[in-house]
């Protein structure tokens, strides 16, 4: 595989920058004043739950923009000839959670000095008291009727979750998110996560074959089910993601043009169960 290059003071300085205002937009401009329209017989949802990378960390941010993988899902599915009706795309990630995090069970909040930066995540924790994340989400009048969840969750397991250390940790949790998903009657695509292509020649790091576990484990999740109503999107950890273009100055997260192939390879999953969607709606007219 190719030889990934460190990146230098100005790509370490660049990408400093570029956090720090990824924070400051998804803060005070993220989805809690957008409007977010219910869904109808003729409308539908996308709803994008999990960690940084369903958040769309490293993604080029603007005020009033989608990011990450729903503003290149929004544009790849309105040319699509099979999907009918209308469709919206909401982001629902946040940044530095873990699948611990996502859990239904969970009755603790997830950490807002991950989601939000030092600064902002110390004041968001003196001014408001944050529920779990399911319940924050999940039971949120503007997010509980999509239809169909994507769940991108488990690339903070290695360092920021319960047990870091065990992979099967994080399939559990995954499975029990997909589990209560299905038991509402959503549609559930589930992704595996982005491995550390640039720490797998390190002996002394096993980060790697951990995070590549996880992502074995997780596709197990969908081949046990048998449910054709929970798929696998696309496996991030595949060689064909191992491209250090497609990456940050961290090597670790997805940039504009990672989220653009994140999407592409993705669309192929997401159509067939948009169509299926529609066709409960077409049914139910006739």
């Amino acid at each position: 595989m190719a030889q990934w290059t460190p990146p230098g003071f100005c790509d370490a300085l660049w990408h400093f920058s570029k956090v720090q205002w990824y924070f400051f937009v998804t803060y005070f401009f993220g989805n809690w004043w957008t409007n977010v329209k219910p869904s109808t017989k003729f409308y539908h949802k996308v709803l994008v739950i999990g960690d940084s990378v369903a958040a769309g960390f490293g993604d080029y941010v603007t005020c009033l923009a989608p990011y990450g993988i729903t503003r290149h899902l929004a544009v790849m599915v309105s040319k699509e000839h099979t999907v009918r009706q209308a469709w919206g795309f909401v982001n629902a990630g946040v940044c530095g959670s873990t699948s611990d995090d996502w859990h239904p069970g969970c009755k603790s909040s997830y950490s807002t000095v991950r989601s939000n930066g030092m600064l902002l995540g110390f004041l968001d924790s003196l001014l408001f008291r944050r529920r779990p994340l399911w319940r924050e989400t999940l039971d949120n009048p503007r997010y509980k009727d999509a239809e169909i969840v994507i769940v991108c969750v488990g690339l903070e397991d290695s360092r920021h979750g319960a047990e870091p250390k065990k992979p099967v940790r994080t399939r559990d949790n995954v499975r029990a998110i997909c589990t209560a998903l299905r038991s509402r009657g959503k549609e559930v695509i589930l992704c595996t996560i982005p491995l550390r292509w640039r720490l797998q020649d390190e002996k002394k790091n096993n980060v790697f074959a951990k995070d590549k576990e996880r992502n074995e484990l997780l596709a197990g999740v969908v081949a046990s089910a048998g449910d054709p109503q929970l798929t696998l999107g696309c496996d991030l950890g595949s060689p064909e993601f191992c491209r250090q273009g497609l990456y940050t100055a961290d090597a670790i997260h997805f940039c504009s043009e990672g989220y653009r192939k994140f999407a592409g390879a993705f669309k192929e999953t997401l159509v067939p169960a948009m169509v299926r969607v529609e066709a409960k709606t077409w049914k139910q007219l006739i």
